[in-house]
């Protein structure tokens, strides 16, 4: 298990589990299992999600599955998952752990539903939204509202919270997304286009296909249920970067952003507010 950690992370869920709290009643025994309860969550979605897509770096190392195979992946990513709900019993809340089996699920949920429409194009809004949801916003917003319930807070702040955390998550995805198209593999430790590679298409390829010059040249590309060769999903990097779509995404991204702040302007935060406001801009800001 030590592998994984010491590739690092943002820990940004443990993070929101600890500041949702510090709103209110702040009793470290209650929350440490919490917060490595939902880190553990994480990883063992990062472990499955490797094997469905066939990854094989993540943070610039081997996958799990790269090293050991998808059979061992797969139990490994089990492991987590059953260490993270052993954690969460350790807050002696049960709510906690329903909170925390109800994001898993819909993050299963989602992930069938993206499987389903696997090497589909033409998606749209509508279908991506709800798709990110699920993907990270979810586990986000279940963060916010299990530091809201250890610290004691009542169910108007709570509420304000999980909707800062979803928002947070929406915006965090479509950034994630705008990377995949222009970032740097060493710094972000994957490699490019890993999701049009992998057929399935973002708001930034969704964004550039509404250009009419770049459209004609994605087109013959972008086959409805025709798998991309290595070097078809390269020109299609390229075309998206030169597109208006990733900044125009940033911007959808920063808007989410801006609507997560107005959240916590709905509740008394204190000095916390300043932090959790700073991570709306981090989220969209990270090396792009």
């Amino acid at each position: 298990m030590a592998d994984l950690f010491a590739a690092g992370g943002k820990r940004i869920r443990p993070a929101l589990v600890l500041l949702s709290a510090r709103i209110g009643t702040y009793d470290l025994d209650r929350l440490m299992p919490a917060a490595v309860a939902v880190e553990l969550t994480h990883a063992a979605t990062l472990v499955h999600d490797d094997v469905i897509d066939r990854a094989t770096t993540r943070r610039g190392r081997p996958t799990v599955a790269a090293s050991l195979g998808d059979e061992p992946a797969i139990v490994v990513g089990d492991y987590y998952f059953a260490k993270a709900y052993e954690q969460a019993a350790d807050t002696q809340t049960p709510e906690v752990v329903t909170i925390l089996a109800e994001a898993v699920m819909k993050i299963c949920a989602g992930e069938v539903r993206q499987q389903a429409i696997r090497h589909h194009y033409d998606t749209t809004l509508d279908e991506y939204m709800p798709r990110i949801e699920a993907k990270t916003a979810t586990l986000l917003s279940a963060c916010c509202d299990i530091g809201a319930l250890l610290g004691g807070l009542d169910e108007g702040v709570r509420s304000h919270l999980r909707d800062y955390g979803r928002l947070l998550g929406l915006a965090f995805q479509i950034a994630d997304d705008v990377l995949d198209y222009t970032g740097i593999e060493d710094e972000v430790g994957k490699p490019i286009g890993h999701d049009v590679a992998e057929g399935f298409a973002t708001l930034p390829l969704m964004l550039a296909m509404e250009e009419a010059a770049i459209a004609s040249k994605l087109a013959p590309l972008l086959r409805s249920g025709q798998e991309l060769f290595a070097a078809q999903a390269d020109q299609v990097v390229e075309l998206v970067r030169a597109s208006q779509g990733p900044q125009r995404a940033i911007e959808r991204a920063q808007s989410l952003a801006s609507d997560a702040r107005r959240e916590l302007e709905s509740i008394d935060a204190g000095e916390v507010a300043k932090t959790l406001s700073s991570l709306t801009n981090y989220v969209v800001s990270r090396k792009l």
